[in-house]
């Protein structure tokens, strides 16, 4: 066989990428093949190559690697290639199916289209063959089908495994545990291909079939077997299998039972919930929960949901996601003592973010569904761990995620299996014994009954989980409620658990059953803490808090060194002031004070007042007293230190290095300063003293460039932060942000998205109201046409808040409907809707109309310009009619209809591009209308009759027949003798007998518009950006048309 010389070109790089050693690779080995085949016929083709082999064993790979390389790029040659791969392979093709592995493991999503089809290929002939090993390449394979994804690429990956399972059936039901991965992906397949009813039927039919032959080999996938039937317990052929599961389940597994209860006391093997994350989403899921520092996730959150999470059918996904951190992220000791984001802060984003109800609710039971049969003796406690975590943590920031978890739990105990509804409670009971046990949770009695919960979901709380909600006994001070909080957080976070697994890395099944050793007590759990009574406090013992820095502590100067033990050991908060006003003092008389003796100093005093920086601040009741107390701490007297000194003052800037040192160990630092800023403003404002508080905010811009920072990203990163931890304070800092600094944030597109995601209903309406009052501005209008287009790809209420601060600042319609025509119907809802309200309120005019007609005709349930069009002539009558005639009227080119013969006129063409709209396209958007039946009298208007006379005459015969209901609107102006004429529209619209129709009353209306639709779609794809605009000729007509006249392009 002649080798052809083919291009080695596997994967797709972006521009600044390069080829990869793997590609380098396999480059030379085809290169190696090329040079040893290079104009041989078969014969001598496989002789060449099995000589070359002969000589040097070490040759083997090189060859198999190049065969694979040319079966990957060549199709046309691939059945010989193959071949030949298959005869000199001396290892059954492991090497080759090694590589493979890599490939679908690593590689799989930069294949190109060529070799990636011709891989599957490749497996398809593998699975033919029974080569060993392709069940692994099969199973892996299987994981790059995503779930909640209906991309024409997934949809073809799953077709061809269907298609592949089905022809080699007898070849599945050799792998057990392949039989069960491919249950366990198809039925999470099923539930996102609802609107795919062909590919979704031959599913069903293919499951349910592989469920009733082969359950035992299903029965190994354990408790999720049960949560993806239910998913898709409507169907009615799962309907059927349903009843045999729950009434005769032996006739499915003779070993079955106990029925359902059986499988749902198997927990699930690690393998299947790995299985339905993509191998790429799988890595970035593990170094996001094992490599992001808390506090600094926000923006890898916001890369995943872009990534992932961005369409209405991926938010089935979260429960895949939920599934894999609660069964196989499990952290180490020293991950969950480190400032790593936790997993039940993942969790709860996941939460939080959905968009969708039904997934929302798949979810939480996600979530919970360890805790339903949990049995201590096989199951572990870190999958129980993450709920209850989500729900304690949540309860400040967010207590509606808290209650809504805490009500879902209570419901699933009567509603999960009511058939065995003590079971269920039983095993959700053993869970939160076993997280008191463990030390999880000192005690539950301050989440359940919290005062922040609903009263009515509260008693239903106590109801339930009687037993839980008596306060144990306590020797000495009865210990406050939001006491207990803070030290069950502590022990939550500051990692009392003890993880069953080493490392991050996931365990074979093997470990499963046999756990590796861990340092913990004989019965497996936590060592006891020692309880003390709740007053007798660390400090009492005057020992320094461990992590502070005992070298940074020792270079400061003795004096120094006790006020600043004082900031943490005095209990008065008088006192603590006291002794920082001493720190700055020696601060501003030391000269010789060093930047290591700086960067010592701010370590210490970060460490020790870390619980006063990390608190609450912002009063719940604004007024000046309260704003006053806020502010009357050790760290603010600081702050006011720093405002007291001159602009250029030496001292100044020395303070202001102590407190940048200070920011790098805790970053609240920054927000805490504006905060101290805005309070000091306010306060000066009310008590009517003159000062200028722009010179005041100077002192956060001398902040920002002291860390040599940007200040519009300092302010970004700061209030990112201050969103995270205080959501009120956040929006009450927003109008100083805007005002103090226009220039950084005015029209910023991440600023006003994070106003936007963080505010609610009452903050939205605080800030619509100081814009209203001409206290603030967000942006300005040349701003708004690339921040409507940056809100597309927002959350649904961030777009609505969006529009309503638009609406605010009174923007020019006009500015906005610049982006019109770049709106799709389907895909953007929220901006077309509030545009569609605004115009509303317009009073139409050409140079509305005019964009308002440039949008395409498609798709058909596309009602944009209908519902303008229509909305506008009930509010303005006949003034609509009038502008659509003349602008139709002004773009249709010059003819003469006594003169042109038939099929010969220049036609209206769709030239005309984005403004204003070319003739064919306003006769597109009236024959939508005149389908609808909405505006029937507008087509009688004398100015439209007008109108659409001079646009048949310039039509074509094409034209006329696709416009031809339309142009039957036209009425007889003077009574004549019907006459018959076999192609009545291409004459001139006069003599017709057939009255107008209006509406969407036959098929053939519907089968016209779509031939309009199509014709216009064709043609605009080769307009051009302008149309020539003439005036039409005034031809003598049975009435006489008055010319109007051509609105200037």
């Amino acid at each position: 066989m002649a080798a052809q010389q083919i291009q080695v070109k596997l994967f797709t790089y972006s521009v600044i990428e390069r080829k990869d050693e793997i590609e380098e690779k396999y480059e030379r080995c085809y290169q190696t093949v090329q040079t040893l085949t290079n104009g041989l016929n078969d014969r001598e083709y496989h002789d060449a190559l099995t000589n070359h082999i002969s000589k040097d064993k070490s040759q083997e790979e090189v060859i198999s690697l190049g065969l694979l390389t040319a079966v990957l790029l060549d199709p046309k040659n691939a059945d010989k290639i193959y071949r030949d791969l298959t005869l000199l392979s001396r290892d059954g093709l492991q090497s080759v199916i090694a590589h493979l592995q890599q490939f679908t493991l690593e590689k799989w999503n930069r294949l190109l289209e060529t070799p990636r089809k011709q891989l599957l290929w490749l497996v398809r002939e593998m699975v033919r063959n029974n080569i060993a090993g392709v069940d692994n390449l099969c199973w892996n394979l299987m994981r790059n089908a995503a779930g909640g994804d209906i991309s024409s690429t997934n949809i073809a990956l799953i077709e061809y495994l269907l298609d592949l399972y089905q022809d080699h059936r007898k070849w599945l039901e050799r792998f057990p545990w392949l039989i069960a991965s491919v249950i366990y992906s198809f039925l999470r397949f099923i539930e996102d291909h609802n609107n795919l009813i062909p590919l979704r039927n031959r599913e069903v039919a293919f499951t349910v079939s592989l469920l009733r032959d082969r359950f035992t080999d299903c029965l190994i996938i354990g408790r999720d077997l049960i949560r993806l039937l239910q998913n898709v317990s409507r169907i009615p052929e799962f309907e059927l299998f349903w009843k045999d599961l729950l009434y005769n389940p032996q006739s499915l597994s003779p070993g079955l039972t106990n029925g359902v209860i059986q499988i749902l006391e198997t927990r699930t093997s690690r393998r299947f919930l790995q299985s339905r994350l993509t191998p790429d989403m799988e890595r970035k899921l593990v170094f996001f929960t094992s490599s992001v520092r808390f506090g600094h996730h926000k923006r890898y959150q916001e890369w995943f949901q872009n990534k992932y999470l961005n369409t209405p059918e991926a938010q089935s996904l979260r429960s895949d996601l939920i599934r894999f951190i609660v069964g196989l992220i499990h952290p180490t000791n020293e991950l969950l003592c480190s400032d790593i984001i936790p997993r039940w802060a993942v969790i709860g984003w996941l939460i939080t973010t959905c968009t969708s109800n039904i997934a929302l609710a798949n979810a939480k039971m996600a979530l919970f569904y360890d805790w339903v049969c949990y049995d201590p003796k096989h199951d572990n406690i870190m999958n129980i761990e993450p709920a209850i975590l989500v729900m304690l943590n949540s309860l400040r920031i967010h207590p509606t995620v808290t209650a809504s978890l805490l009500d879902f739990l209570c419901r699933i105990i009567p509603n999960f299996y009511p058939a065995q509804t003590e079971r269920i409670r039983n095993g959700i009971f053993v869970s939160l014994r076993q997280i008191l046990d463990k030390r999880v949770l000192a005690s539950l009695v301050p989440l359940f009954t919290n005062p922040r919960i609903d009263g009515e979901l509260r008693a239903m709380i106590q109801n339930t989980f009687r037993e839980f909600c008596d306060p144990p006994a306590v020797q000495g001070d009865p210990i406050k409620n939001d006491d207990m909080i803070d030290n069950m957080m502590l022990i939550s976070l500051k990692g009392e658990l003890i993880a069953e697994n080493e490392d991050i890395t996931f365990s074979d099944e093997e470990s499963e059953t046999s756990p590796k050793k861990t340092v913990v007590s004989e019965n497996n759990s936590i060592p006891a803490v020692k309880t003390t009574p709740a007053k007798v406090k660390l400090k009492e013992k005057n020992v320094l808090p461990p992590d502070l820095d005992k070298e940074a502590l020792q270079m400061l100067s003795k004096e120094m060194r006790l006020e600043t033990e004082t900031l943490y050991f005095e209990k008065d908060n008088e006192r603590k002031c006291e002794s920082m006003e001493k720190i700055i003092q020696l601060i501003v008389q030391d000269d010789e004070l060093y930047p290591d003796m700086l960067a010592a100093l701010g370590s210490c005093i970060s460490c020790l007042l870390k619980n006063q920086i990390e608190e609450k601040i912002f009063p719940s009741v604004l007024n000046d007293d309260a704003l006053e107390d806020s502010i009357g701490k050790p760290l603010f007297v600081m702050f006011r230190s720093i405002s007291q000194f001159p602009e250029d003052d030496s001292r100044r800037l020395q303070l202001l290095s102590l407190l940048a040192e200070m920011r790098t160990h805790q970053t609240r630092i920054g927000y805490l300063l504006f905060y101290y800023l805005q309070v000091s403003s306010v306060l000066n404002n009310n008590a009517n003293r003159k000062m200028n508080n722009g010179i005041k905010f100077l002192i956060y811009k001398e902040f920002c460039d002291t860390q040599e920072v940007e200040i519009g990203d300092c302010l970004l990163s700061d209030l990112q932060l201050c969103q995270e931890d205080d959501q009120s304070l956040f929006c009450w800092l927003i109008p100083a942000v805007y005002n103090q600094f226009p220039k950084n944030v005015v029209g910023n597109e991440d600023f006003l998205h994070l106003v936007v995601s963080t505010v609610d209903g009452s903050q939205i309406q605080e800030i619509i109201c100081l814009i209203l009052q001409g206290k603030l501005c967000m942006f300005r209008s040349d701003a708004v046409p690339s921040l409507a287009t940056s809100s597309l790809n927002w959350e649904t209420m961030e777009q609505y808040f969006f529009w309503q601060l638009v609406s605010a600042h009174d923007i020019d319609i006009k500015v906005i409907l610049s982006n019109i025509t770049k709106l799709d119907y389907n895909n953007h809802p929220e901006t077309l809707t509030n545009i569609l309200l605004m115009l509303k309120k317009e009073k139409p005019t050409l140079d509305l109309l005019k964009p308002v007609l440039c949008r395409e005709i498609k798709p058909l349930n596309d009602q944009f310009v209908i519902s303008v069009i229509s909305s506008w002539y009930l509010e303005h009558g006949e003034n609509v009619a009038n502008l659509v005639s003349q602008l139709l009227i002004s773009r249709c080119p010059v003819v003469s209809p006594t003169k042109r013969k038939r099929g010969q006129g220049q036609g209206l063409g769709s030239r005309g591009g984005v403004a204003p709209p070319s003739a064919e396209r306003i006769l597109g958007h009236m024959e939508r209308i005149r389908s609808r039946g909405t505006c029937p009298v507008l087509f009688r208007a004398e100015g439209m009759q007008k109108a659409l006379q001079i646009a048949q005459a310039a039509c074509t015969d094409t034209q006329r027949m696709l416009f031809s209901n339309l142009f039957q609107l036209l009425e007889d102006d003077e009574p004549h003798t019907p006459t018959t004429n076999k192609n009545s529209t291409g004459g001139k619209g006069r003599g017709r007998k057939a009255a107008p129709t209006f509406g969407n009353s036959n098929k053939r209306t519907t089968v016209m518009l779509k031939s309009v639709i199509k014709e216009l779609s064709d043609s605009s794809e080769e307009s051009s950006e302008e149309e020539e605009v003439i005036k039409p000729r005034q031809t003598k007509k049975r009435r006489k048309i008055n010319t109007v006249a051509s609105d200037s392009d």
